[in-house]
């Protein structure tokens, strides 16, 4: 019951971190309907969770240092758990594939755009005045 009380005082007096107010609703029903303490709390912690990877998700910028670190987290915890020889032996297969992936996507982003250029016929004005300018 206490569990109950607190869930009820912490939805009604916090923000939910951006969670939508029809979810917190729908649990405020569920919960004076008689749902069970453990319901409750697995229900609350998803709420939050749902609220704060979405407040992370708008906030945090990815960069390429952000990147690099957390590759470096997910290989030392790929050695806690295999050995060193199977870690590097993933990570290159998935450094081959990504790097594959990654080249054809550029190809085609570039072969559409060619495309594009010779359907439409739109030429830039500044290619049509001095073809073999330079920036």
């Amino acid at each position: 019951m206490a569990v109950t009380r607190f869930a009820q005082w912490l939805l009604t007096r916090t923000s939910v971190a951006g969670a939508r107010d029809a979810l917190v609703g729908d649990l405020m029903e569920e919960i004076a309907h008689g749902r069970s303490s453990w319901w409750v709390c697995r229900e609350l912690v998803g709420v939050y969770r749902l609220g704060l990877l979405a407040q992370a998700r708008d906030s945090v910028r990815i960069t390429p240092l952000l990147v690099a670190l957390v590759v470096g987290v997910v290989l030392v915890g790929g050695v806690s758990i295999a050995s060193l020889e199977q870690v590097v032996e993933t990570w290159t297969s998935v450094y081959y594939i990504a790097g594959t992936v990654s080249l054809f996507a550029h190809v085609m982003s570039r072969s559409t755009a060619s495309r594009t250029l010779l359907i439409t016929g739109e030429v830039d004005d500044t290619l049509q005045a001095d073809p073999f300018r330079v920036g």
